[in-house]
């Protein structure tokens, strides 16, 4: 069955590079989970190269660990957005 993701936020590490970090709203339909992914890839130019991490967040979880930033403000946007949908019909 297929993952559903959904571009929350992205904080580019720099003007120049696709690197930074991405937060999205994934849904997993062989799971079933919602939960938010964070993905952080960063240049090493040192090493000449770069380096990727992914972690994952169930929804309370990345609501009360991002109080203030603005993955979090996305997040409940992302949210209120869906259940105004969902309500609509």
């Amino acid at each position: 069955m297929p993952i559903f993701r959904r571009e929350l936020f992205f904080e580019p590490q720099s003007a120049t590079a696709e690197t930074g970090d991405w937060w999205h709203l994934v849904l997993d339909t062989d799971a079933p989970g919602l939960y938010v992914e964070h993905t952080l890839k960063r240049e090493r130019p040192h090493e000449g190269g770069e380096t990727s991490a992914a972690q994952r967040f169930g929804i309370n979880d990345m609501l009360s660990l991002a109080e203030s930033q603005p993955a979090q403000a996305a997040l409940i946007s992302a949210l209120s957005e869906l259940f105004r949908e969902a309500g609509a019909k």
